[in-house]
């Protein structure tokens, strides 16, 4: 007796022990929806932090949720590992991910943190979220592309996400049949849960900031515009990129959206918003991808309106469900009718070489274009004459160069740099700072 005696305190002991060591692990993270397994990592100064990639933050998007808003995630059994990055969201360029498969069921986050889950004895720690770029249409927030190294090293926990892209993520019928501004939706439906569930990773819910580049840093400003976002963040950065930007906003929305449809099938003649949903909804999603317009025939633009960019962000209807942005982008700047938090905005010099050598044909394309219609110089949305157009588009190339822009190509790379990025983005901050702290870079 004395012998099984001995035997059962050591086993309860242990199983104590177990117990206590378990809920200590840092790695392991008690969610609403189910647990999560991470794992540590140390940065290149050997720096301890916590990583846990491609955490679920909504139902995937699949099947008939295709071309719908996000919704919650069910609740999972057992432990999630969260240890990798595999899934992507479908994109419209080539460049391959290592170790990673585009997929509709996409939408995931990760959290990297140099604070130990569960331990309160320390304060929590300010949070930044990164939107990653892409134009809309490529892109992601895996650890192969963002690296989260240099803000933990600085105690700062880092949350970068995936969501919809291109067709799957901005394609819209204007008419609630299917949703504009998805894209925008899912990151949305990320930033409520970091704030609901930062905590339980170290970091603190009042005090998250949200950051982006290029397109990434375009939403932060619609972030900066939607009353859905309100009390979501105290601050925000936006790297080459703000949403006054004439490049950001798709205004022929529904054109496109049955121009794909008609693409994928060329007997489909409806202008049914609900027959073009069931078309889309039984296409293969790489087969819709794939067949999503790039440029727009017949309404190409200057490249400071977009160069025929079409998955884009809309103004949606305010009266339709779950309507995002209702507004002009650029009105609410001039209003004060923002989420007024400070920001800190800027850009590089000459930032259309990024593109320039990605796509070596650009700029002598972009000057021939410029040259052969001054007037594309101005665009088409503003209210002039051809007349007016031509010459105010001489007098701008003036500035940048006394010969043609295809004699010049510095020229043509100097001008849509300011086009595209350095002067929406002064724009951005000098009528921001009227509401708001504005902090620039150059």
């Amino acid at each position: 007796f004395k012998m099984d005696c001995r035997k059962v305190i050591i086993f309860v002991l242990c199983e104590i022990s177990l117990s206590v060591a378990y809920r200590k692990d840092p790695t392991l993270v008690t969610l609403p929806e189910g647990q999560i397994k991470g794992h540590e990592l140390r940065s290149p100064n050997g720096k301890v932090y916590y990583a846990f990639q491609e955490v679920p933050y909504a139902a995937p998007p699949v099947g008939e949720l295709r071309f719908k808003p996000p919704t919650e995630h069910q609740k999972w059994k057992g432990v999630l590992d969260t240890t990798k990055n595999t899934k992507i969201c479908y994109k419209t360029d080539s460049f391959v991910i290592p170790n990673t498969t585009e997929s509709e069921d996409c939408l995931y986050l990760n959290v990297f943190t140099p604070q130990k889950p569960g331990d309160s004895s320390k304060a929590p720690l300010g949070v930044i979220v990164w939107i990653h770029g892409g134009g809309y249409e490529y892109g992601s927030g895996v650890v192969q592309i963002f690296k989260p190294q240099f803000y933990v090293e600085h105690n700062i926990v880092v949350v970068t996400m995936n969501y919809r892209l291109a067709v799957l993520g901005f394609l819209t019928t204007e008419d609630g049949v299917i949703p504009g501004n998805l894209g925008m939706k899912d990151q949305h439906f990320a930033l409520k849960w970091v704030k609901k569930n930062i905590h339980l990773f170290g970091g603190d819910p009042e005090k998250i900031t949200i950051s982006g580049e290029s397109s990434g840093a375009a939403a932060v400003g619609l972030h900066i515009i939607s009353p859905k976002n309100k009390g979501l963040f105290r601050a925000a950065i936006l790297q080459s990129g703000t949403a006054v930007a004439k490049w950001t906003r798709q205004d022929f929305a529904r054109f496109y959206a049955f121009e794909l449809g008609r693409s994928l099938d060329p007997n489909f003649k409806s202008n049914d918003s609900k027959e073009l949903l069931k078309l889309l909804q039984k296409t293969p999603a790489s087969k819709l991808t794939k067949n999503s317009i790039t440029t727009a025939p017949g309404k190409q633009t200057s490249l400071a309106e977009g160069e025929g960019q079409i998955w884009l962000p809309v103004i949606e209807d305010p009266h339709l469900e779950g309507a995002f942005l209702t507004t002009s982008f650029y009105e609410p700047f001039t209003t004060g009718n923002i989420n007024q938090v400070p920001i800190l905005i800027g850009f590089n010099s000459e930032e259309y070489l990024l593109v320039a050598s990605a796509i070596p044909s650009g700029p002598p394309n972009r000057a021939k274009y410029f040259d052969t219609d001054l007037s594309n110089l101005i665009g088409n949305k503003y209210n002039m004459t051809k007349e007016n157009k031509v010459a105010a588009g001489r007098k701008l190339r003036q500035i940048y160069t006394d010969r043609t822009f295809q004699e010049d190509i510095a020229a043509v790379i100097k001008f849509t740099s300011d086009e595209v990025f350095s002067t929406p983005s002064t724009r951005h901050a000098k009528l921001q700072s009227s509401y708001t702290d504005v902090y620039m870079y150059q």
